[in-house]
């Protein structure tokens, strides 16, 4: 799996990047927009994991070109945001998976990671953790990201009969 980190916080970006290699992703990282673009079209992206601002700059741009570079990719996105306009990212970015808050453990972020990509290319079910996923035993609290997982009807048969 081909992991693409875009995030100006050079120490957040180096973090993450040791978590996802630890945990056997190939993993490129950037604090730039225009090398996130290049590494993007050169190469099939699973997942981007992304500041929502680079340079003060918005990067929803860069999570579509992703998507239609490669329509089963994850993207998570790093925002501290809170108001109601969030669920408009969802329909904004059909690849966004989930809203994560930059200041938590790079651990849990790639979990949650591995949680998106989960049977994504094998499965037309919903998407369960499995026991070596889950950071704990179930307990009912207000969760610290959103997901959401869209898949576009026939793509899957179509990939399955390919």
């Amino acid at each position: 799996m081909q992991v693409l980190i875009v995030d100006d916080d050079v120490d957040r970006q180096a973090d993450l990047t040791i978590a996802f290699m630890q945990a056997g992703f190939q993993t490129t990282s950037t604090g730039s927009q225009a090398v996130a673009e290049s590494c993007i079209r050169r190469g099939v992206i699973d997942l981007l994991v992304i500041a929502e601002k680079v340079d003060e700059r918005l990067t929803h741009s860069l999570s579509l070109l992703a998507e239609y570079r490669n329509p089963m990719v994850a993207t998570m996105l790093l925002t501290a945001r809170s108001d109601a306009d969030i669920e408009e990212l969802f329909l904004l970015l059909p690849s966004l998976h989930s809203l994560v808050a930059p200041d938590i453990a790079p651990d849990l972020i790639t979990k949650l990671a591995i949680a998106s990509l989960a049977g994504a290319k094998n499965s037309d079910g919903p998407i369960l953790l499995t026991a070596e996923q889950r950071t704990g035993d179930r307990v009912d609290v207000t969760p610290i990201f959103a997901s959401a997982r869209r898949f576009v009807p026939g793509f899957l048969a179509m990939q399955k009969s390919a």
